[in-house]
């Protein structure tokens, strides 16, 4: 109830703060508290933005000479430049989906993660998000523009932190994930909207082969659609799939490798979102107490709201 009424913003110096309505927090609450404390610069880029709040927010700040600049998917947004008069605002339409979901103010306080700036997105659907402080990661995402390609790895209050922006033709992300599979040793656990990438279906049944403990929760609407054929190839290898329940979207894009290394971001797993949209994800290594903690709540949440059905 605390953490929902009273949002914890991330802190320089400090690790980064994990966030997620299944852990009895308010998203919408902290983007809308952190936007409202910005007092130099907004920089957003978002798949979908449509939130009314978020919106005013937005507008509050333009309205105040905050310099503002929005990148936006046409397909999953409203037209902003009639809610946003005054701000930087960049309708994108491409081949691929603009689908990143960042916010970074002031130059320095970032998030990203799965969830869309959509009230749907933020009280109902289930989504994970990072907030860090770290003016060099900030630098190097307002660099990077939609559609950009890159890599960049910092130390965000002592934690090592990796980025990789998609698409990437060359494969450099897709190949580091997979390398980063092939390095757990006790545990994995998956939790993904779509989940249709063919090598990271044999990466995640080869894990399983070698003896990890392997858990894998898929949506259940994209695990009975899109994801079906993965979905059954992994249970033909006899790793443990659930599909889970409820009429809310399973938003997760995230990866938890021997509890201790964690990949998010808002690339779902397939094939479009390392080579044809606009994603990104994002590694924290060596996860501390409180995030290790929060990782299990989330996971125990997630897994008892999920059946094989």
């Amino acid at each position: 109830m605390w953490n929902s009424l009273v949002p914890s913003l991330p802190e320089p110096n400090k690790a980064p703060k994990l966030y997620s309505n299944q852990c009895q927090q308010d998203i919408r609450s902290t983007l809308l508290s952190a936007i409202q404390a910005a007092d130099h610069s907004i920089y957003l880029v978002m798949f979908g933005l449509s939130d009314r709040a978020i919106l005013s927010a937005l507008s509050k700040k333009i309205r105040e000479q905050v310099p503002t600049k929005i990148f936006y998917d046409r397909s999953g947004s409203l037209n902003l430049s009639r809610y946003l008069r005054g701000g930087d605002i960049y309708p994108i339409k491409n081949v691929g989906l603009m689908h990143q979901k960042i916010l970074i103010l002031d130059h320095q306080t970032v998030f990203i993660g799965s969830a869309n700036m959509t009230t749907a997105s933020l009280r109902m659907h289930d989504n994970l998000m990072i907030g860090f402080v770290s003016k060099p990661i900030a630098q190097f995402l307002q660099e990077h523009e939609p559609y950009t390609s890159g890599y960049f790895k910092s130390a965000v209050g002592g934690q090592e932190v990796e980025l990789w922006l998609l698409p990437d033709p060359r494969g450099h992300a897709l190949s580091e994930l997979r390398k980063k599979i092939r390095t757990a040793r006790k545990s994995i656990q998956i939790a993904l909207f779509t989940f249709t990438h063919p090598a990271l279906v044999e990466e995640v049944i080869a894990a399983h082969q070698r003896g990890v403990h392997v858990s894998v929760i898929v949506d259940l609407h994209s695990g009975l659609g899109a994801s079906a054929k993965a979905v059954e190839k992994l249970k033909e290898a006899h790793v443990p799939v659930l599909l889970s329940q409820g009429v809310q979207l399973l938003h997760h894009k995230f990866i938890y490798i021997d509890e201790s290394t964690l990949l998010t971001g808002s690339a779902n797993w397939t094939k479009s979102a390392f080579y044809k949209n606009s994603d990104c994800i994002i590694a924290l290594h060596r996860l501390n107490p409180d995030q290790k903690k929060f990782m299990s709540r989330l996971w125990t949440s997630i897994e008892a709201n999920a059946s094989e059905k």
